[in-house]
């Protein structure tokens, strides 16, 4: 395990390495009120490891995992939700595979047994995952394959608010796609830690869309004062995708696990 120290405006960053098969019974950092954690994992694993992340799923997601059409998707979903229960059975002292979910009224899960006020965000796309972890306040994260056959023009024109479109327009076009992304994954992070999803017009509020600019919620309709509540980040990760963090109220650490093959 390595690690290093990054700055952002007064806010501490610290990255840290994990080997991957470590995550099947991770070891965590402790969890401070003024911080959260983000792990970030990759959606592929040796047979060995699969075999012991396939142990960790409840029945029901068993069962939802084969219900999908190809095998590579079946395989994601199975990391994925084997991940989320690793890494929350270690912060919360608990066994894996024993940990009951809830979900609240658009769809956010939870923790049923909120003893140790845990809250948590996962976020998956292409072969990469992200998992957010907050003690007492709300937290949401996107990550997003960026691709570029998407039709960012016309999904900007139709999501966006009138602030962003006009600002991904004035960028060079070869950071357009880019600043779609980051638009789009600072977007959905704020949305999912509000735990409204898609409930709530994504036009009635502004992200930062400039890449030099340190991204941030700008702007909140109908009420002004609401983006003070709430804190936005950009996630560096691995190339070719985008990533953000949402948290409610202002921390002083994030913590990013960068889990690896």
């Amino acid at each position: 395990m390595s690690g290093e120290r990054l700055r952002e405006a007064g806010l501490h960053i610290f990255v840290t390495d994990v080997r991957a098969e470590s995550l099947v019974q991770p070891s965590v950092p402790r969890l401070d009120s003024d911080e959260i954690h983000v792990w970030e994992f990759p959606l592929c694993a040796a047979e060995s490891t699969f075999a012991n992340y396939a142990q960790l799923l409840s029945p029901e997601e068993h069962a939802r995992a084969s219900r999908f059409h190809f095998d590579r998707d079946s395989r994601r979903f199975t990391i994925a939700r084997a991940v989320v229960r690793a890494v929350l059975g270690s912060y919360s002292l608990s066994p894996a595979s024993e940990l009951t979910f809830v979900s609240a009224q658009h769809g956010k899960p939870a923790l049923a047994d909120s003893a140790t006020d845990l809250r948590f965000n996962v976020s998956h796309s292409g072969d990469m995952g992200l998992l957010g972890i907050a003690c007492g306040r709300e937290i949401g994260v996107d990550i997003e394959a960026i691709r570029p056959d998407v039709e960012t023009d016309k999904l900007a024109e139709r999501f966006f608010s009138t602030y962003e479109r006009e600002s991904i327009r004035n960028l060079p076009e070869e950071q357009r796609i880019p600043a779609f992304f980051r638009c789009w994954s600072c977007k959905e992070a704020f949305l999912k830690a509000q735990g409204v999803g898609l409930s709530r017009s994504l036009g009635s509020f502004d992200v930062e869309v400039n890449p030099k600019r340190p991204a941030g919620l700008l702007a909140t309709r109908p009420a002004a004062s609401e983006a003070k509540q709430w804190a936005l980040h950009e996630v560096q990760t691995v190339p070719g995708y985008a990533a953000a963090i949402a948290t409610q109220g202002t921390i002083n650490v994030i913590r990013i696990l960068r889990c690896r093959p």
